[in-house]
């Protein structure tokens, strides 16, 4: 068996699935077996929707790079929330009148 390189990217983590099965994350470099491969991401929204990928005489300074983009309508990540504020005691009009 001889392992061959994979490098998927897209602009956040995901998760890149190999003919269906979980192998690892996006821009990180992956070890396969070398043969033929249907790769796709976690979570959908990007394009194009799979890749298929040969993989042959990669090494890990040199690895075979497919590239996902985020589709035009997948929706953006959900805001980041600001902290929440300590609770207080609700104010209950002027004491001083």
């Amino acid at each position: 068996m001889v392992i061959q390189y994979l490098l998927v990217t897209f602009p956040e983590q995901r998760a890149v699935l190999v003919d269906g099965a979980g192998v690892g994350f996006t821009n990180h470099t992956l070890m396969l077996p070398a043969d033929e491969y249907t790769v796709t991401l976690d979570g959908g929204g990007c394009r194009p929707l799979s890749q298929q990928v040969v993989l042959g005489g990669t090494s890990i300074i040199k690895p075979k790079v497919i590239a996902f983009q985020p589709a035009a309508n997948a929706k953006a990540a959900p805001p980041v929330t600001a902290k929440k504020l300590p609770d207080t005691p609700p104010r209950r009009g002027n004491r001083n009148a």
